[in-house]
């Protein structure tokens, strides 16, 4: 059997004209027709029989030759609601971008889908591919786990990865236990009373309420956070009012709460919404906390880890390795990590030119599309490894 990292690179080309069609053709949320169709097409053209199981979340069943068990392999495929900053000829031709390379993740995806079926006469088991929609919001894998993406066949295990700016091509990060941050995005409300403002002992001012909420908020991390744990509480949106000389009737704060510790993240929470609640009381006022996203860690599972990493130097001499990466982004690729044993990894995608390398989700970002072969490479020969390491 041809090594996956040559067979990758024999279809490079085929998978980066995919990529760029995906690229041309951004979409948000979840609301990709065209993204879908297209997957669904080159799916069908491997004969394979892709199934919509939530709007636009699209499941397709490699089925091995032999019996055993399933792995699932997960690609986003939304892009974000910005403009680009560049000269590509392959540019966003839509209102939107793939500035987190999503569309590099379904290439990726594809490229793993097609060498799998060209060896499903020795696959012992099945691979299920996930493309999801809707990560960027944090509702595409709850939906699709709602509309059965863990059944027929049952999932046993899971592997995702991302593609990172920060990291040069071939290198390979990762870490046992948590990986990425959790995130609870909020809305808090907070109700005052209206009047003038040479006036303001006839009202409750809410600006005022909704700073000292802002300021309290800040020490439950300098004080009440472990030391030896992380966390961080952002505000980034604070609105009220629509003239100078008026105190309104409320005060609206918008932000999100991260953190790794499952039991920390709880404490925190607990905490969070009394502090709202009785800082506004302290001042007549009252606050509504509104909860917009709780998305939870990451966790990659050490033993499945270890075999991987073992998968990935059969694979290649050639991958460096970071085997600590923490980062505090979020993805709810992690409610699937709760459910069976999982892994992440990420992609090292930085451009050539040192110049060109800006963060994901910049409009200036410029992805390497060399590591569209290793990632699809990866998927392929992790999943096909680990489902004979796996044979009932």
């Amino acid at each position: 059997m041809k090594n996956f990292i040559e067979r990758a690179n024999e279809i490079k080309q085929e998978l980066v004209e995919i990529r760029r069609y995906l690229h041309e053709h951004a979409e948000i949320g979840d609301n990709l027709p065209v993204t879908t169709q297209y997957v669904m097409e080159q799916l069908t053209n491997l004969g394979l029989e892709p199934k919509e199981i939530c709007k636009f979340g699209i499941t397709a069943v490699i089925k091995g030759g032999k019996p055993g068990k399933t792995i699932l392999l997960r690609a986003d495929m939304d892009a974000l609601p910005m403009q680009e900053n560049n000269t590509l000829p392959f540019r966003s031709q839509t209102n939107h971008a793939h500035t987190c390379g999503h569309d590099l993740h379904t290439a990726m995806l594809l490229g793993a889908a097609r060498m799998l079926t060209e060896h499903r006469e020795n696959l012992i088991g099945n691979v299920k591919l996930m493309f999801q929609p809707a990560e960027e919001i944090f509702t595409g894998s709850a939906a699709m786990l709602k509309n059965g993406l863990m059944d027929s066949p049952q999932v046993d295990a899971a592997i995702d990865m991302h593609v990172m700016t920060e990291q040069a091509c071939n290198t390979i990060s990762c870490r046992s236990g948590f990986v990425t941050a959790s995130c609870d995005g909020f809305k808090i409300t907070v109700k005052g009373k209206g009047c003038h403002g040479a006036q303001p002992q006839n009202g409750i001012d809410p600006i005022n309420v909704a700073a000292h909420i802002l300021i309290s908020m800040q020490e439950l991390i300098a004080r009440e956070t472990p030391p030896s744990k992380l966390a961080v509480l952002t505000i980034g949106n604070l609105s009220a009012g629509t003239t100078p000389n008026i105190i309104p009737e409320t005060a609206v704060m918008q932000g999100t709460m991260r953190c790794y510790d499952k039991d920390l993240r709880a404490y925190l929470f607990k905490r969070f919404n009394e502090m709202a609640i009785y800082t506004a009381k302290a001042f007549g006022a009252e606050a509504e906390v509104e909860i917009l996203s709780d998305v939870p860690s990451i966790y990659a599972n050490p033993e499945m880890m270890e075999q991987c990493i073992g998968y990935l130097k059969e694979l290649s001499d050639c991958f460096a390795y970071d085997y600590d990466y923490l980062v505090t982004a979020s993805d709810d690729y992690a409610r699937i990590t709760e459910l069976v044993p999982s892994i992440f990894f990420a992609i090292g995608a930085a451009p050539e030119n040192p110049e060109l390398i800006f963060p994901n989700h910049n409009p200036n970002v410029i992805f390497n599309e060399s590591c569209i072969p290793v990632g699809a490479a990866i998927f392929a020969h992790c999943a096909y490894r680990w489902l004979a390491d796996h044979a009932e």
